[in-house]
């Protein structure tokens, strides 16, 4: 039997009147990776954001988010800080956003470690250090300040800070959003071993379905705020029952779509 590290059950949110996300349920077992696909404004990201806590205090929510059997939403601050940024990691859409301007990368990761590991500031530097190896961040830009990086590399320098502290469980956010097709490739890789070689669970956030299929072992298809259509990747891509799933593997571009038949 599956161990799951994250259960969401009958989750909903509202903002005033507005429900936007109705009466969710899915889990996420552990070492697998759960995707949650759907277009702009389905409800994604504010599904994600309540597992951190992060929804802004005008949302009302109801339902359980359990994370190894602790009821997230009843969480104390205290509990919650413990938690997020350690056991449970988070890199979200757009990295110039989540990175601050005036401090270096290597500050910004070191940062991290401090805040949840009783270390010293020379053993936060070798953790980050070690960190930036991984995501194939050049020791050399220790130093240096995010606007010094390309989009592709702030989103690695995002992960190292993610991964750093041994996280359980990771929430991706829509990472690849404002990359190009060869960087989010390399993102998705990256993610994929980094998730391997610890046996962490991933909740990936997504609208692309080419990168789903390539990094998740079951997939959510989400529309409107509610659950559509759930189950294997697999069998969700390559046999959906949902119209609106089909809707949005129809929209998927080939190279007959974009270029025309092939001369002959």
């Amino acid at each position: 039997m599956e161990q799951k590290t994250l259960q969401i059950k009958n989750l909903t949110i509202s903002f005033g009147n507005q429900r936007v996300v109705n009466d969710v349920s899915f889990c996420v077992e552990r070492g697998k990776t759960l995707a949650i696909v759907g277009e702009s404004g389905s409800g994604k990201s504010v599904t994600a954001m309540s597992v951190v806590g992060l929804l802004p205090k005008n949302a009302s929510v109801q339902g359980e988010v359990l994370f190894e059997d602790l009821q997230l939403l009843h969480a104390t601050p205290k509990q919650l800080r413990s938690i997020r940024g350690n056991k449970i990691a988070m890199i979200f859409q757009e990295p110039m956003t989540s990175l601050n301007p005036v401090f270096t990368i290597g500050e910004q990761i070191i940062e991290a470690v401090l805040l949840h590991r009783n270390v010293s500031r020379k053993v936060a530097k070798s953790l980050t250090l070690e960190s930036m190896d991984e995501v194939g961040l050049d020791r050399n830009r220790y130093s240096a300040y995010p606007h010094e990086f390309s989009g592709g590399m702030r989103q690695r320098v995002m992960i190292a800070m993610a991964l750093v502290c041994e996280p359980t469980m990771l929430i991706a956010d829509e990472p690849t959003t404002a990359l190009d097709a060869t960087t989010s490739r390399q993102i998705i890789e990256l993610l994929y071993e980094a998730k391997e070689r610890r046996g962490m669970s991933m909740l990936f956030i997504s609208h692309d379905l080419h990168l789903v299929a390539s990094i998740a072992d079951n997939v959510c298809v989400m529309q409107g705020g509610t659950i559509i259509e759930k189950g294997a990747t697999a069998d969700v891509l390559q046999r959906p029952t949902h119209p609106y799933t089909q809707e949005l593997l129809s929209c998927v571009p080939t190279i007959t779509a974009v270029c025309g038949n092939s001369p002959k």
